[in-house]
């Protein structure tokens, strides 16, 4: 199993404690996205073969004066292998939109450049991200932890996209039954969002990817789920 997002350069705990307790319940592999460049502890986590390392700017950090220019700079000079472009994206929580979009359609550009997938945070600005995203030339690219309508994750299925479900989806059963059962099994993956979106069940302070087996366990309750 796979946990298609996880910040483990953001968590508290050893990271090889993290790894094993994951390795004991199935999840074999990690994608670990990019918030400011390369992910943090950058050195420790590309010593372990099961991590899979993304590059790309969070919104949040738009207003930082040519943070993309200078962090693809360090990315140019490095042998380092990714996987994907992200996470990157736009929200509607920061006020700088104007450079959130600049910034998302430098990272669309450099996603078909590379031929790679993107990692792409939304929260609302759907339609605007998608309207930026049919104008990609290479289409593959996951939205992280899908919390938009059933409607709009169909539209970005329909242009190359996969939605990714994390323990937040179930916080809306009706809304999660629908999207299970209008989008094909192959376009949905899971992912944690470790150290965020810690499920109810979940012990400690912080998410980690061995949650994930039972995250997928609940979601996957809610297929043809009749008491909505």
């Amino acid at each position: 199993m796979k946990d298609n997002h996880c910040h483990l350069d953001l968590m508290s705990d050893d990271l090889n404690t993290i790894i094993e307790r994951a390795k004991k319940v199935g999840v074999t592999e990690f994608i670990v996205p990019g918030v400011c460049g390369f992910p943090k502890k950058l050195n420790l986590l590309m010593k372990y073969n099961e991590v899979k390392i993304c590059w790309g700017i969070y919104p949040e950090y738009a207003e930082v004066e040519n943070i993309f220019e200078k962090e693809l700079k360090i990315l140019k000079n490095s042998s380092i292998k990714i996987v994907g472009i992200g996470e990157c994206g736009l929200d509607k929580r920061f006020s700088n939109l104007d450079k959130q979009i600049e910034l998302f359609e430098k990272h669309v550009k450099l996603a078909n450049e590379l031929e790679l997938p993107l990692i792409i945070h939304l929260v609302g600005c759907w339609q605007k991200a998608l309207d930026i995203l049919k104008k990609a030339t290479y289409k593959p690219f996951v939205l992280h932890s899908w919390s938009g309508s059933v409607d709009m994750a169909k539209e970005f299925v329909k242009i190359g996209g996969m939605i990714s479900l994390s323990a937040c989806a179930l916080r809306n059963r009706k809304k999660l039954s629908e999207l299970l059962n209008s989008i094909p099994k192959d376009k949905l993956l899971f992912e944690t969002d470790s150290p965020d979106q810690k499920p109810d069940f979940a012990k400690g302070t912080e998410n980690e990817p061995a949650n994930l087996p039972k995250i997928v366990d609940e979601i996957k309750k809610y297929y043809s789920y009749e008491n909505c």
